[in-house]
């Protein structure tokens, strides 16, 4: 599988880096690209010899992929979705939160169109695969996401915005957000994607309440997920550990991505897609 990179910060690199050590068989990093060169150019060189790095998404879609995995933002899945999938690629979200809102809310129905397909990893949290479950007849009636983070790992612009506080005046557990999802990835674009992976898995992002608390009193990310439906209930903690070089977003993140590309690279068992 050739694999092509957009997005080169601390996830795409650790994405990278995981290909490198050959942690994916069956996975071929065939071009990198990043609207920051340097940072493109430092992923090419984890490899021997080193992958080409595109100057446009066009030199990208020119690589030879058939998946491109975006670890970049919502502004890139809104920029080149589209042109991915034509190009005839697979695609591989992590800015979820761009599914929500035109143009990316239209790449499902052109990816069906196209014969292409969309993959969406679990990111920070887990039971994804049980809440798809539960969703298949329409038996779930309730979905709350309750996030909890270090408010240095929330997004200062949006935080001085909406409460006129900075990260560092926030000196107790703060609620900073209540809604649903499609508005929770306007607010905190880097931060709460996996409310928009939630609401897409389960009843959608008008329905599927957030609520994102700056706790000062924590040093990891806390996800509560709570589900209830007629098939019963559904209660997930996920305390994760931060990204050593990215607060807002987690290791585990990083691994879902990895176990996603493991499965699309192999035969064999697939549990819980």
């Amino acid at each position: 599988m050739r694999v092509a990179l957009l997005g080169c910060g601390a996830i795409g690199s650790s994405v990278a880096e995981a290909l490198a050590r050959g942690e994916v068989p069956g996975a071929v990093l065939c071009a990198v690209f990043d609207q920051v060169a340097e940072r493109a150019e430092r992923v090419s060189r984890l490899f021997a010899p080193a992958v080409p790095v595109a100057r446009s998404i066009e030199e990208l879609l020119g690589s030879g992929a058939e998946l491109v995995v975006e670890a970049a933002s919502q502004q890139a899945v809104q920029q080149y979705g589209e042109r991915i999938l034509r190009a005839g690629c697979d695609l591989l979200v992590l800015s979820v939160g761009a599914l929500l809102e035109p143009p990316g809310q239209e790449l499902p129905a052109e990816a069906v169109r196209l014969g292409r397909r969309l993959y969406i990893p679990s990111g920070g949290i887990a039971g994804i695969d049980g809440v798809r479950a539960a969703a298949f007849r329409g038996e779930i009636e309730t979905v709350v996401l309750t996030t909890r983070k270090p408010p240095h790992a929330l997004s200062p612009e949006t935080l001085v915005q909406h409460l006129q506080l900075k990260p560092e005046q926030i000196q107790q557990p703060t609620q900073v957000y209540e809604g649903s999802a499609r508005e929770a990835v306007r607010h905190f674009p880097a931060n709460i994607n996996i409310a928009a992976t939630l609401s897409l898995a389960g009843i959608g992002p008008e329905r599927t309440l957030v609520r994102i608390i700056a706790d000062p009193t924590l040093s990891v990310n806390v996800h509560e997920i709570y589900v209830r439906g007629t098939f019963g209930e559904l209660t997930l903690v996920v305390r994760n550990i931060p990204h050593p070089e990215n607060p807002r977003t987690s290791l585990l993140a990083v691994l879902s991505v990895l176990e996603m590309l493991r499965q699309i690279c192999s035969p064999g068992i697939h549990l819980g897609t």
